[in-house]
């Protein structure tokens, strides 16, 4: 399995006022995800567009004033091999949360965030994070790498180095990414003239995890939904999901992980309006790639990641002729699941109608196969 690199840094400040100029209501981390023979090609192609929009300067989303020529720099960035997984915690809705106003604290909490989700995500993984003299943020980082004692077994087989943004381009090209994912989120950033920048860089989002998880937040706070969907089912199916993730995500188990994993980017893909289409079985077998069950089948996947939710509780819908899964949000969609199922199932019933038949037929009667008491439900399906 190929080693992946995450480049983090992050967008915000551990401030509350948010009344107060500067104070940021989101905080952001975002991980550039790259594989190992990536590496020296994405480095060499994202200096070329640092020097475009830079010239001799460093690439900072600070440094970018207009939507324009942000909207320009990402167009550049969005043809180079890197994916994104962004960490975005929502201060407004942790103001309850009287503890997590101490810097340090709150610090900690990100910490703890920031690992377990990329330690779900990767099996072979090396942090790469800005050094210390950076941010307050990263130097809590390197602290907590340094003294907690956990995390060199955190990832499996992960690794963290530590070098200077100045100096490492993809540590950069982290804050771009962060500080333009801001602009749709942050209160102080966001504007009815800024671009939905999560569209546009919608095909290199792995997941944007959002804290806290709730499905009252997600519904007063983003309506992605729009008038597309059925209250009562979007509902239903939502809290179906966060319920499994809620009970099932500190399972060990490989397979458990790996319903996780696949199920959390379902509930991304469902809470980002215009992005919710059916997701191919391709691209959800792409989200366990860097995992320990990376490489299995299809069928496999259809019985023991898709089979073992619905088993569960949680509703997926899928289709035949989408060839995909998804979250459903309406009645529609419950029913592209119940069709495809139909297609499926009603033959089989009718296979076995027609064996049971005929036995009883070329036995005047006398062996009925559905008389032994394990198939008892199949024969008061048939006989009634």
């Amino acid at each position: 399995m190929e080693r992946v690199y995450a480049f983090t840094d992050e967008y915000g400040n551990p401030g509350w006022d948010f009344s107060k100029e500067g104070v940021s209501t989101h905080f952001i981390i975002t991980a550039i995800i790259v594989k190992e023979s990536d590496l020296d090609f994405l480095r060499l192609e994202v200096e070329k567009v640092r020097k475009k929009h830079f010239q001799t300067g460093e690439m900072k989303s600070i440094k970018v004033k207009t939507h324009d020529r942000r909207k320009r720099i990402i167009l550049d960035l969005l043809k180079l091999p890197f994916n994104i997984f962004s960490v975005v915690i929502d201060k407004q809705q942790l103001t309850d949360s009287r503890g997590l106003k101490f810097k340090p604290s709150f610090y900690k909490f990100m910490n703890n965030i920031v690992h377990k989700e990329l330690r779900h995500a990767f099996t072979k993984l090396t942090v790469v994070a800005d050094e210390i003299g950076g941010s307050d943020y990263m130097k809590s980082f390197s602290k907590y790498v340094e003294n907690n004692q956990e995390v060199p077994n955190l990832f499996g087989e992960s690794e963290f180095m530590f070098q200077n943004s100045k100096s490492d381009v993809l540590i950069q090209l982290a804050d771009m990414i962060s500080g333009t994912i801001a602009r749709n989120f942050d209160v102080q950033k966001k504007g009815n003239d800024v671009p939905n920048f999560l569209k546009i860089l919608r095909k290199k989002i792995i997941r944007i995890e959002l804290y806290p998880k709730t499905y009252e937040t997600y519904i007063i706070k983003d309506s992605a939904l729009a008038g597309d969907y059925d209250e009562d089912i979007a509902n239903i199916c939502f809290k179906q999901a966060v319920n499994y993730i809620n009970l099932h995500e500190n399972d060990e188990d490989s397979e458990a992980q790996a319903q996780i994993i696949v199920l959390k980017y379902l509930l991304f893909r469902f809470m980002n309006s215009g992005i919710r289409n059916y997701i191919p079985t391709k691209e959800l077998l792409n989200q366990l790639s860097n995992t320990e069950i990376a490489g299995i089948s299809t069928q496999s996947f259809r019985t023991k990641i898709i089979g073992k939710l619905r088993d569960n509780g949680v509703i997926i819908s899928g289709s035949g002729a989408k060839k995909g899964y998804k979250i459903p949000a309406k009645e529609s969609e419950l029913f592209d699941f119940i069709n495809h199922g139909t297609t499926i199932i009603m033959p089989m019933l009718n296979r076995l109608r027609i064996c049971r038949d005929l036995i009883k037929l070329g036995t005047n009667n006398r062996l009925d196969l559905f008389e032994n008491t394990e198939y008892s439900s199949l024969r008061k399906y048939f006989d009634n």
